[in-house]
């Protein structure tokens, strides 16, 4: 774009009015003020949109949700820490407020261009994970699911999600690229154990974080009689 002071004489205004119509073409996505750089016309690539369905699907490499995400791969190893469970997350772990959980980071993307589609970051009650396998950052072949479900002895998992879409943080909008306010669409997965001494609990909520300008949701639709 041309410098604010060359713009004030094309269009005959001020300064402040200017920088103000580009702080408004930026919140619209549309340009990209940097340092050094001036104004640029923010890229819009060409993007394929992917529809998420419901299904949980297995491979060699072990359970993925949504047949959309299955060439995705993580793009580092995943960060694993201790720390208190979010509050609007407490209801579904079935733990008290300020209650410890482990959680685990990871950062999903195309494995060819290094681009980061979709964040991910599970919960688990750290009264069942911590001093675990769960805990570690390689959890083997087959990742958490194959380790419940064999090695813990927590039977067949069962797992329920919700769709739902909230403001990007600033450290979502620097990995997954966002332009300004576009929003993240989150995909909140319950996995519950159905054997063992985990029986009944939710044992982990993983949270997915991606695109909301990319992703769409995708569902059948039935008719009744």
């Amino acid at each position: 774009m041309p410098r604010e002071i060359d713009l004030v004489k094309v269009y005959g205004t001020s300064k402040p009015t200017i920088h103000k119509a580009l702080a408004r073409l930026e919140t619209e996505g549309l340009v990209v003020q940097t340092q050094g750089r001036g104004t640029l016309v923010r890229q819009h690539p060409a993007r394929e949109r992917l529809t998420l369905d419901t299904g949980a699907y297995r491979d060699e490499l072990g359970y993925f949700f949504s047949a959309a995400t299955q060439s995705l791969r993580a793009l580092q190893p995943p960060t694993v820490a201790e720390g208190p469970c979010p509050p609007d997350l407490v209801a579904l772990l079935g733990l008290q407020a300020g209650a410890t959980v482990v959680i685990r980071d990871r950062v999903m993307g195309n494995p060819d261009t290094g681009q980061a589609v979709q964040l991910a970051t599970s919960y688990l009650p750290a009264d069942l994970a911590s001093a675990t396998v769960l805990a570690e950052a390689d959890t083997g072949p087959g990742g958490i699911y194959d380790r419940m479900e064999g090695d813990l002895g927590w039977g067949v998992l069962e797992w329920a999600g919700a769709i739902s879409a909230r403001a990007a943080t600033p450290e979502e909008t620097r990995i997954l690229d966002l332009a300004p306010g576009v929003p993240v669409l989150c995909v909140t997965r319950t996995t519950t154990a159905t054997a063992g001494p985990a029986a009944g609990r939710v044992v982990e909520v993983n949270v997915t974080r991606r695109d909301a300008s990319r992703f769409e949701v995708g569902y059948p639709i039935e008719r009744r009689r």
